[in-house]
C-alpha cells in the first residue's frame, strides 16, 4: 500500500503531509487512523496540514482529521495548500484577532478548532462551535450558537457584568473578568441539551438553564 500520508519536521515544526494522488479522502483518514494506532512519539504535538495540489478540505474533511489526531493528543495549528512549506498567504490562521470599535458586537460564522483564537474588544456572536483547545475572548459578551468545549473568556478586561451563554455549555476553561471555573469531569456523561448562561454573583461564576434565567439580562450593562 502506497504511503497516503507521512510526517516531516521542517523549522516550523512538524508537518503531516496528505497524498493529493488520492481522490478518496476515506482510505486517506483510514491510513492516518492506522499510523495513529502503532505512533505514540507525536502524542501531544501540535502540525501543520500540507493538502498538496488539492483545492482544498471540506468543513468534513478537517473534522475527521481533527478526531483522529486528537485521539492522540495531536493538535491541528494550520491547514497549507503548499507542498513543500507552508507559507503564510495559504495558511488556515491559528490565530484570529479583529480590532474594531470597542463596545461593537462582532457576529461570525465559523467554527474555532483546536489552536485557534479568536479575541474582539467588544461582544462576540459566534455562530458555530469551539472545539477542545480552541480559544475565544471578548472584552464584553460572548454567544455561542453551538456547543462551546474549548476555553472562553468573556469580560477579559475586567468587565464584572458580562455573560457567556452557549447553545451547549461544556468549556473546557471559563472565565469571567478575573474569575475562573474549570468543568467539571464528563467522561461517560453528555453537556445538558438546552442553552445555558454563565455570569458572575457574589464573586463566583454561576451556570444556569437560559430559558430559565434569561430575565436576569436586564440586571446587566455595561461597566
Amino acid at each position: 500500500m502506497n504511503d497516503l500520508i507521512c510526517f516531516k519536521g521542517y523549522r516550523d515544526g512538524v508537518t503531516l503531509i496528505l497524498n493529493d494522488r488520492e481522490p478518496d479522502f476515506r482510505k486517506i483518514l483510514k491510513q492516518l487512523k492506522l499510523k495513529m494506532s502503532h505512533l505514540n512519539f507525536f502524542r501531544g504535538a501540535v502540525v501543520n496540514i500540507d493538502i498538496g495540489q488539492r483545492e482544498g478540505l471540506s468543513a468534513e474533511q478537517l473534522d475527521s482529521l481533527e478526531e483522529i489526531l486528537l485521539s492522540r493528543n495531536i493538535h491541528i495549528k494550520n491547514a497549507a495548500q503548499n507542498k513543500e512549506k507552508p507559507d503564510a498567504a495559504q495558511m488556515t490562521p491559528a490565530v484570529e484577532n479583529i480590532m474594531p470599535e470597542k463596545g461593537d458586537t462582532l457576529m461570525l460564522r465559523r467554527t474555532i478548532r483546536s489552536g485557534q483564537n479568536l479575541y474582539y474588544p467588544g461582544n462576540i456572536m459566534l455562530l458555530g462551535d469551539v472545539h477542545p483547545g480552541g480559544e475565544v475572548i471578548a472584552e464584553e459578551n460572548i454567544i455561542v450558537w453551538g456547543t462551546l468545549r474549548g476555553i472562553v473568556h468573556a469580560g477579559s478586561k475586567g468587565n464584572k457584568k458580562a455573560f457567556i451563554i452557549a447553545l451547549q455549555l461544556a468549556p473546557a476553561q471559563l472565565r469571567i473578568a478575573q474569575y475562573i471555573a474549570c468543568a467539571p469531569d464528563q467522561k461517560g456523561s453528555h453537556p445538558p441539551q438546552k442553552p445555558e448562561i454563565a455570569y458572575l454573583q457574589d464573586e463566583r461564576i454561576v451556570i444556569s438553564d437560559y430559558n430559565e434565567n434569561k430575565n436576569i439580562l436586564a440586571g446587566f450593562s455595561e461597566h
